[in-house]
Parts: structure tokens; C-alpha cells; sequence
């Protein structure tokens, strides 16, 4: 026979074992139905290999992993009432002088039409027409001051603006000349730039070439930041740049050229695959769009004709009131000699490097 106590320790253990059953089987109904709606905790990944599995199917990618990847439209330290963009989702504006057309494209499709042998016209067919270019005011901010970057390359007429933008600064923020001086301050240094945007509140036009925007620097609260990058067609490009190792060193910078060729080694000239203007946006805006979704900056990249630079200037001056950058019209070099390297160097070039340009994104 049991004790009397050994019974009230059965009642006690079977009353909690009904008690934590029922917690259990709670739980069990609260996952089943998040299961259910388990869409609303996921979004799609976006539209490359990585989104779609093996049987053609659009994969899913956990929100909290897409928060923090590259290729995600959403941000972490997102503000309040300000839309997110995605590195594939950037628009990108062109503005085309002939027509007075200007057009917006994601850089996702921009950068499936830009190939070696696109020309500027060729980019517009699937943009968006546009009645103008974003406003420096919002009903959601006060004015910004607008600020025209100008990211200078090889080959699109990069010496007549460095000078141009070099004189502007002395005349319009007090930087003192150097006559031995060819750069404008921070040209290929960011630690120089941004301060100098911050202080030159009278400058609008800054010239640039191979920067970074780092995350870390603080915020421009008050700045409308106009990215101008130039095109050019890629081959006339890569034609143009190899000329000019004949150019500067005739046959002994062609053979300097070809020994970095013979090892696909890139070269620190202009025949440089990193220095092409679809190379230099695509790294560019990896940190402005961080910036634009967690810092609430305003940035407008704009994709332009090098041959029509003083046409987009002028257009910028009557959209945003701001001055001309004088002598953007001048002329950064003589008449060139004939003659270039042999066409070899020139296909070397292609095969090392030029399959890279649709890796881009």
C-alpha cells in the first residue's frame, strides 16, 4: 500500500505535466501559424543567379541576412519617411543636349546596355523620360546646397577640367595657387575633399578622380550632391588610351606596355581597365548608396557625354542657380602626333581585361 504522500506527489507531478502539455502545444500552434504567413518575414532576393535556384524557381533570402546584403533593398539605421534604394535600383539620369531630353535608368539595366560597343544613344531606350532633373527642394526638406562632383577619367577631357576646377577654387574658396601644382585639392584624396566641400560653401563644382565616399565621414545634412561621370564609348576609349602611351613615350611606351600585357598586369597609365568611367561608378556608388539609405543624404548620379560636358554644365546652372565652372571649355592638350602602338597591344588589352566590363554591377 502507498503512503497518503506519495499519492499527493502523483497529483502534484500530474498537474504539472497537463500544465507544461499545454504550454507546449501553444507553442506548436504559434510556429505552425508563422510558418503559415512566412512570406511576410522574407523578401526576394534580387534578380541574379543568386535569387533563383536550381530548377528555375525565385529563391528566398532571410530579411535580417538581406539587411546587411550588398544587393538588398533595404538598409539597417533606415530614417523615417525616406525610400530606400538598392545598388540595382539607383537611378541614373542622362541628359541628351540635341534633344533636350533627359532620361532616368536603374543602374541594373544600365549596366546590361553598357557594353564595349554602346554608344550613348543606345542607353536610352529603355530609360524613363523625365520632365527634369531632381529639385534641390522637397516637401519633406528645406533647400540643399547643390554640389556638383565631377569625376574625372582618362580620356574624356580630364586636364581641361582638374585646371578648370584648380582655378575655380582658388577664386571662389581662397585656396592658395601653386604654380607648380597640377590637381585642385583632393583631387585623389578624399581625406582633403570632403572637408573642402563642407568649408567652401561658395564652390559649387569639385573635381574628382578615383575617391571613395567612406561611410564614417558625417553626414552632409544639407547638400544635394550631383555626381557627374562621363561616357564614352568603351573600344574608342581603349583605343584612345593606348594612343596615348605612343604619345608619350613612342615605341619605348608602347614596349613598356606590352611587357605588363604579356602578364596581364594592369597598368598605372591610362590604358587601365579600373580607370574606365562604368569602373569607377560601379565602385563609387557601393558606399553612396549605404549612405543615402542611412545617413537620409541626397545623391543624383548623372551619366553625360564627354563631348557634350559644357552643354550638361549649363544646364546644371539653370536648373540648380548655380554659377558656370569657368574654363570647362578649354582645351587640355595640343593637337597629338600621328601614330600609336601596334594594334597587337591594343587586342592584348581586350583579352585581359575587357570581359570584365559586363562583370560590373
Amino acid at each position: 500500500m502507498r503512503a497518503p504522500g506519495d499519492r499527493a506527489n502523483d497529483e502534484i507531478n500530474t498537474g504539472f505535466g497537463s500544465k507544461l502539455s499545454l504550454i507546449l502545444l501553444l507553442a506548436l500552434i504559434t510556429f505552425v501559424s508563422i510558418a503559415r504567413n512566412a512570406k511576410s518575414y522574407f523578401l526576394p532576393t534580387s534578380d541574379t543567379n543568386r535569387g533563383v535556384s536550381n530548377d528555375g524557381n525565385r529563391a528566398y533570402a532571410p530579411l535580417i541576412a538581406s539587411l546587411y546584403n550588398a544587393s538588398s533593398q533595404i538598409s539597417p539605421e533606415l530614417p523615417k519617411n525616406q525610400q530606400s534604394v538598392s545598388k540595382k535600383s539607383l537611378p541614373i539620369y542622362l541628359l541628351q543636349s540635341s534633344t533636350n531630353q533627359t532620361e532616368r535608368i536603374p543602374w541594373g539595366t544600365l549596366t546590361k546596355k553598357w557594353n564595349r560597343t554602346a554608344q550613348y544613344e543606345d542607353l536610352f531606350s529603355q530609360a524613363a523620360t523625365i520632365s527634369s532633373l531632381p529639385s534641390p527642394t522637397t516637401t519633406a526638406s528645406p533647400f540643399k546646397r547643390p554640389v556638383v562632383m565631377i569625376h574625372c577619367g582618362p580620356k574624356t577631357g580630364s586636364t581641361t577640367l582638374r585646371t578648370a576646377c584648380k582655378f575655380n577654387l582658388e577664386k571662389t574658396c581662397g585656396v592658395p595657387h601653386k604654380t607648380n601644382g597640377h590637381y585642385p585639392v583632393g583631387y585623389m584624396n578624399e581625406e582633403k575633399l570632403f572637408p573642402l566641400i563642407r568649408q567652401c560653401t561658395k564652390t559649387s563644382h569639385f573635381c574628382a578622380k578615383e575617391v571613395i565616399m567612406p561611410t564614417d565621414i558625417p553626414a552632409f545634412e544639407n547638400v544635394m550632391f550631383i555626381h557627374m561621370f562621363p561616357f564614352r564609348n568603351y573600344n574608342e576609349w581603349a583605343k584612345s588610351a593606348m594612343k596615348q602611351q605612343y604619345d608619350r613615350g613612342r615605341e619605348t611606351g608602347c614596349d613598356k606596355t606590352k611587357s605588363l600585357l604579356e602578364k596581364c598586369k594592369p597598368s598605372k597609365m591610362e590604358i587601365d581597365f579600373r580607370k574606365y568611367h562604368k569602373t569607377e561608378l560601379s565602385k563609387f556608388k557601393e558606399e553612396v548608396v549605404q549612405r543615402m539609405n542611412n545617413k537620409n543624404e541626397h545623391h543624383i548620379f548623372l551619366l553625360y557625354h564627354h563631348r557634350e560636358l559644357n552643354d550638361v554644365l549649363k544646364k546644371l546652372s539653370d536648373v540648380y542657380g548655380i554659377p558656370l565652372l569657368p574654363g570647362s571649355d578649354g582645351k587640355g592638350k595640343d593637337a597629338r602626333p600621328a601614330g600609336t602602338c601596334d594594334a597587337e597591344l591594343l587586342q592584348m588589352f581586350h583579352d585581359c581585361f575587357s570581359s570584365e566590363l559586363m562583370e560590373l554591377t
